[in-house]
């Protein structure tokens, strides 16, 4: 086989890989399926005319068409980083830009041993960007970033050796050069062999969203049950003697139901979404917070001390309080009842957590609602709360004081 038959089979290869990730972006939306796809089609397109040398004027066969596969490796760094949840930088054109520009100079234009030498230096530019992007990421995918790195990393020694070589040997055409067969070959086994690779990048990104979705609450965004389990076993196994104990917070929507009967289950469903919100916003990154089901939410977290995971849960209580959640021409004003259970971590449990965060929650919502209970080991107390003492109206200052004052009395309540 010669090397324009086969450039031709690389050509219709690429054009194939093109449709089915055009395919693939039809069904799922994900932009990088798009652009990849965009960028085979350009690389396709452009290896075929270079194919047609003879055939068609040289314009079209040597600067469209290198061009266009250079433009295509750009499309693929593009691809790459909406892959990686980045934003796609001007950078993606330096392979083709460096092309063009070389163009310009009438020595190279002219010689097509120079040309193989940009045509190829180019492209290796393209690929040491590549392989700089997916050598970047350190997630569960690593192992086959890097094999596919590795390709991609042969590809461009092998584009460095058919441009020194092009040069050496004075080639004058794909035909006339002793090693033209360096010019697809290489390519085609890296080409292949990165597809495959690409291939099982692409299953393990879908097996990790089919993981999150698994764990993940669809309303809200937040974890689901399951989740919250997962990542109290986590917590368990983390070393931090800071924080010694695990606090599990119990929530519940207070009159949940009349919200819906009222104003219509989309404006539950905003209801919900705002607490998911605040419940994320107010635990910044100290713990996990889920919706176990319903109305009922909860918060799984490593504390200092019972002080800590009541401040915490006040916070969430009292945002939610003072927030108006809009559904439509509805403005809805809504609180949570909660229910705190603590345990060390050595001595964990789970299911007693549950129960025991259950076990305050109802008496926070027999004791009024819009309140805060925590177990205190067989029985519940209500949290001290500072908008039930009056002090709504009181300067910043007097109303730190109040809180100070609050959680003095809880941690008493902890040394009973």
């Amino acid at each position: 086989m010669d090397i324009l038959t086969g450039l031709m089979i690389w050509a219709a290869e690429a054009l194939t890989l093109a449709v089915l990730l055009w395919s693939r972006w039809f069904y799922e939306r994900d932009n990088f399926y798009l652009t990849w796809g965009s960028g085979f089609a350009m690389h396709g397109i452009g290896v075929a005319l270079v194919a047609l040398r003879g055939d068609i004027p040289d314009f079209i066969s040597i600067e469209i068409a290198n061009t266009m596969i250079l433009a295509g490796v750009g499309l693929w760094i593009a691809g790459l980083l909406q892959f990686d949840h980045k934003p796609v930088d001007a950078y993606v054109a330096i392979p083709a830009l460096i092309w063009v520009a070389g163009m310009f100079l009438t020595p190279i234009r002219e010689n097509f041993a120079f040309r193989v030498v940009l045509a190829n230096g180019a492209g290796a530019v393209g690929y040491a960007i590549m392989i700089g992007l997916l050598l970047q990421d350190c997630g569960a995918s690593r192992r086959t970033r890097q094999v596919l790195a590795s390709f991609i990393g042969i590809q461009l020694v092998s584009s460095g050796i058919v441009a020194v070589a092009a040069v050496i040997n004075g080639a004058t055409s794909f035909s006339s050069s002793p090693n033209s067969g360096w010019l697809f070959f290489p390519a085609a086994v890296c080409f292949i062999a990165g597809i495959m690779s690409g291939g099982k990048l692409l299953t393990e990104r879908s097996e990790q969203k089919l993981k999150a979705l698994a764990i993940t609450d669809p309303l809200t965004g937040v974890l689901n049950r399951r989740g919250l389990i997962d990542e109290f076993h986590k917590l368990r196994d983390i070393e931090n003697p800071e924080k010694p104990v695990i606090a599990l917070l119990h929530f519940d929507l207070d009159s949940f139901k009349q919200i819906n009967d009222r104003c219509g289950h989309q404006a539950g469903d905003a209801v919900l979404v705002a607490f998911s919100q605040i419940g994320q916003t107010s635990l910044r990154g100290r713990g996990h917070f889920g919706r176990m089901g319903g109305e009922e939410f909860a918060s799984i977290l490593r504390v200092a001390d019972m002080v800590e995971a009541a401040s915490i849960a006040e916070a969430i209580r009292l945002t939610l309080k003072r927030q108006t959640v809009t559904a439509g021409e509805h403005r809805i004003k809504v609180t949570v009842s909660a229910g705190i259970a603590l345990a060390i971590v050595e001595a964990s449990d789970l299911d007693l957590l549950l129960t025991a965060a259950d076990r305050a929650l109802y008496t926070a919502k027999e004791s009024g609602r819009d309140r805060t209970a925590i177990d205190t080991g067989g029985e519940a107390s209500i949290v001290p709360a500072v908008d039930r003492q009056g002090q709504e109206e009181a300067p910043a200052d007097i109303r730190a004081n109040h809180q100070v004052a609050a959680l003095k009395r809880l941690a008493s309540l902890g040394k009973q």
